[in-house]
């Protein structure tokens, strides 16, 4: 099988998976939000230097998952989402007192992996199992939201990489991502805009809501995902630049590890919740 066709078949199957998940219910969603978290956070360990053991893995595994289903109880409660938020730090404690108290692992690797897995892998994806809370979002179609962001962010990346490829001359980041250009970021961009721009007009308020979110705002959102998803990109894209890696795994055939492909939204998603709640 050729490289193109492994990509697209595969990347056909991911995203059936995970927008199957999403309308399927808060339950499904959250089952394969919690094997993101678990598989990206062991990503996340074999990218720190020196401590590739089996230990490290489940440490930082079990602190992310901690979070994550800390976040999926409180989407369930509303009445316990503000105080939840001043409960939520006391999980950041836990990997610090296991180096302080280890002899085995280096204080580092268990405290950086594991608030760098927590911070830009369970946060975002227990932040996501939020939209599924009615109260909170004020409708019962929180997940109509949560695919809409999922593809805006596919968009962004597809049309960044076509107008890259096409027109490309002037780097980004070159020091991090030397493939990322200028043109190719605002040609995924002006897409994304669009392509949000035409679905909230034409399908999302005409089915789903009633101007739930009006066209200026949804150009603001469409943004608002590209900037924070590049960023997410290039933060993944540091980490493994860092570990001297060209992919953060081989989970999916043709695209690498769950970090290559939840890296724009593990940064992207928390936007659209506050953003959301802000309008």
């Amino acid at each position: 099988m050729g490289e193109f066709w492994k990509r697209l078949i595969f990347g056909f199957l991911f995203v059936v998976i995970v927008i199957g998940s999403i309308i399927l219910g808060r339950y499904a969603a959250s089952l394969m939000l919690m094997l993101v978290v678990m598989m990206a956070s062991s990503e996340i360990a074999n990218i720190f230097p020196h401590e590739h053991d089996k230990p490290l893995k489940d440490i930082v595994g079990c602190c992310s998952v901690m979070l994550y289903i800390f976040f999926f109880v409180l989407s369930r409660n509303f009445d316990s989402i503000e105080s939840g938020i001043y409960v939520a730090p006391i999980f950041f404690f836990i990997p610090l007192l296991i180096a302080l108290f280890s002899k085995k692992h280096d204080y580092v690797s268990v405290v950086g992996a594991s608030w760098l897995s927590m911070i830009f892998v369970a946060l975002p994806c227990g932040i996501m199992t939020l939209f599924y809370n009615e109260e909170l979002m004020g409708t019962d179609k929180g997940w109509v939201l949560l695919i809409f962001a999922y593809i805006l962010i596919w968009v962004n990346d597809i049309f960044a990489y076509l107008t890259g490829s096409a027109i490309g001359r002037h780097k980004l980041c070159p020091r991090i991502s030397p493939k990322k250009t200028i043109e190719g970021s605002i040609g995924g961009a002006v897409f994304t805009m669009l392509f949000a721009y035409f679905i909230n007009r034409f399908i999302l308020n005409i089915f789903f809501f009633d101007s739930y979110i009006n066209n200026i705002e949804v150009l603001l959102l469409a943004l608002g995902v590209v900037i924070f998803g590049t960023l997410g990109d290039l933060t993944e894209s540091m980490m493994k630049r860092h570990a001297g890696v060209k992919d953060s795994g081989n989970i999916i055939p043709g695209h690498g590890g769950i970090l290559d492909r939840f890296d724009a939204t593990f940064m992207a998603m928390p936007f659209v919740f506050i953003y959301i709640l802000l309008i």
